[in-house]
């Protein structure tokens, strides 16, 4: 069961003249970190406690970039190609905040400061993620040195090697990050990514992704907010939430298994709990290879110190006033969980921090 890969079926012609030219040059790329777990299972917890740390990259924010070109890619390689010929590097940039330049609305402050990619839409479109990654929390970023890198160095990109080492060198500089000595010189987050990864690996590029993995009877509940603004518990919504969590993590445990040294797989409630963060950081960077550091005990975006990613406002409200929140109301009758996740979880626990 654990063996089967689900977003195989979601995965584009690879053996496209864009997918096969220059492949064997991604291993050339520069050490890139990646952070990527399911959605709702913490990636913005992880790399908001990464953030800061001296050996690492500043992180503008989430990206939808990579998952971007492999959908569009599924849907019509054709249309993807003559858009990246027509288009260039505005193509590029819409696709960041996944049918339109995110980044350019950050700059510009054009963004709902009371919507953030955690609080979900509700029963709203999910066409488009919310551009804000913290509540309250307008990062600045300098989007002219982004673009005018991309629109000065696109030249004739059209294989997926080239337009990816190109846009993770535009990307660094919306956060202008250009420290010396990282120990990556790269960072990428954007959760789900599962097909990419396993392009990326299979080719040989040089990356470490960490993979949180949040269990299931917390990421009903914020899963459930995020899309329904519900915590109920019903068929429809309990079938919607398994069938993302399980094919999901099934298919992290699987790249994990195949590429062990690329992937790290951490349990979410070991950074989420405060007492147990610092231990679980320094497990982390760790396997990172990096210097832990007291700023990793702290939830920070571009050094500045955030509010929690959530689905649940109240939870952010308690924290903004110097409080601490409790989910008690929401406990999962362990009867009404599906019977295989058990025995996944207790398999994915002998790969924690590995």
């Amino acid at each position: 069961m654990y063996n089967i890969f689900y977003h195989k079926s979601e995965t584009p012609n690879l053996n496209t003249t864009f997918f096969k030219k220059d492949r064997n040059k991604l291993k050339k790329i520069s050490k890139t970190l990646i952070i990527s777990g399911g959605s709702r299972n913490g990636n913005h917890l992880i790399w908001s406690l990464l953030d800061g740390n001296s050996n690492l990259p500043y992180l503008p924010g989430e990206d939808k970039f990579l998952s971007q070109i492999f959908k569009r890619n599924l849907r019509s390689s054709k249309i993807f190609e003559k858009n990246l010929i027509k288009e260039k590097a505005s193509f590029l940039r819409k696709m960041s905040g996944e049918r339109s330049d995110k980044w350019i609305k950050i700059f510009k402050k054009k963004i709902n400061k009371n919507i953030w990619a955690g609080a979900g839409k509700g029963k709203n479109d999910y066409s488009n993620s919310p551009p804000l990654e913290f509540p309250k929390n307008v990062q600045e970023i300098n989007y002219p040195a982004y673009k005018n890198y991309l629109d000065k160095n696109f030249k004739n990109s059209h294989s997926f090697y080239q337009i990816w080492k190109l846009y993770l060198q535009a990307q660094k500089l919306l956060s202008n990050s250009l420290r010396k000595r990282n120990k990556f010189d790269y960072i990428y987050a954007e959760s789900g990514l599962r097909r990419e990864l396993l392009y990326l690996a299979n080719n040989k590029f040089n990356f470490i992704c960490v993979v949180p993995v949040r269990k299931f009877e917390t990421f009903y509940f914020s899963k459930v907010k995020a899309k329904f603004n519900s915590t109920k518990i019903n068929k429809k919504f309990l079938k919607e939430a398994w069938e993302q969590w399980f094919h999901k993590t099934c298919d992290y445990f699987y790249l994990k298994k195949r590429y062990s040294k690329k992937f790290v797989l951490v349990p979410y409630e070991d950074f989420e709990n405060s007492k147990k963060r610092k231990r679980s950081m320094k497990k982390l960077c760790k396997f990172l290879n990096i210097k832990f550091e007291k700023i990793n005990l702290i939830n920070t975006h571009s050094n500045k110190k955030v509010l929690p990613n959530s689905s649940f406002p109240r939870k952010v409200n308690l924290y903004e006033k110097g409080g601490k929140y409790h989910s008690a109301g929401y406990k999962f009758p362990k009867k009404k969980i599906p019977k295989q996740y058990f025995d996944l979880y207790t398999s994915l626990k002998k790969y924690f921090y590995k």
